[in-house]
C-alpha cells in the first residue's frame, strides 16, 4: 500500500483480504465453494429468507459462521451452518442478512477487530499508522518516510523517542516493531496484543 496523508485503517480494512477470525474463499476452487453452497441448500427450509435464492461463499468465521453473497441483489449474510446434511427446523440455520458487504464491514467485521486487538477504534492518524505497520498495511519504506514528516509533540511523542525512531533501520521490521513496542505497551494498556503479536497474527494473511 503506497503511503498516503488521509491513510485509513478501517478503509484498509475493506480493501484487504480477510484478517483475524474469517479465512477468504478468493483463491478456492468452485468444487470446494459448492461443498457449503449445498450444505446451506439442504439445510433450508420453505420460509427461510435465503430459500431459493442463489448464493456464493466468501469466507469462513468461527466454528461454522460463513458470509455468502446473495447474488440476487447486493446483500451479504452471515450464515451458522449446522451440519445437519438436512432441511432444518425453524429458525435455523441462524441466518443474518446485511444489505451489503460495506454494511457487514461497519455493523460487525471492523468493530470486531478492534474488539479483538483491546484498542479503541477512533485511533489517531500516528496510531493507525503504527498499527498499519505492524499489521502489514503499511511497507517499511513509507513508514519511514511518514515518520520524517512528523511534529512529535503532535503525535506526543518526547523528543529522545522521535530522535530514537527516525534512527532506526528500517529495512528491519522487527526491529522496528521492538522499538515502538515501549511505547505502544504504555499507550494501550488494555490491548490484548503488543505489536509483534500484531505482526505475527495479521500480516501472514496481508500480501503488500
Amino acid at each position: 500500500m503506497i503511503f498516503s496523508s488521509t491513510f485509513d485503517i478501517k478503509s484498509a480494512l475493506k480493501n484487504a483480504p480477510f484478517l483475524h477470525t474469517w479465512w477468504s474463499f478468493a483463491k478456492e476452487g468452485k468444487d470446494s465453494k459448492k461443498i457449503f453452497t449445498d450444505e446451506l441448500e439442504r439445510e433450508l427450509y420453505t420460509d427461510h429468507p435465503l430459500y431459493g435464492l442463489e448464493v456464493e461463499v466468501l469466507a469462513n468465521g468461527q466454528g461454522d459462521d460463513y458470509l455468502f453473497k446473495i447474488k440476487q441483489s447486493s446483500q451479504v449474510c452471515v450464515v451458522h451452518l449446522t451440519r445437519k446434511h438436512a432441511t432444518e427446523i425453524p429458525p435455523y440455520p441462524l441466518t443474518q442478512i446485511y444489505e451489503s458487504l460495506d454494511d457487514w464491514y461497519e455493523t460487525d467485521y471492523i468493530p470486531d477487530f478492534f474488539e479483538i486487538l483491546g484498542t479503541p477504534s477512533d485511533l489517531s492518524f500516528f496510531e493507525q499508522n503504527v498499527i498499519g505497520y505492524a499489521i502489514g498495511f503499511v511497507t517499511n519504506l513509507d513508514f519511514e518516510s511518514y515518520l520524517y514528516t512528523l511534529d512529535s509533540k503532535e503525535c506526543l511523542l518526547t523528543d529522545d523517542e522521535y530522535l530514537s525512531f527516525i534512527s532506526l533501520n528500517f529495512d528491519n521490521r522487527f526491529e522496528v516493531l521492538i522499538a515502538f513496542n515501549q511505547w505502544f505497551r504504555k499507550k494501550f494498556k488494555d490491548a490484548k496484543y503488543d505489536l509483534l503479536e500484531m505482526h505475527q497474527w495479521f500480516s501472514e494473511k496481508l500480501v503488500l
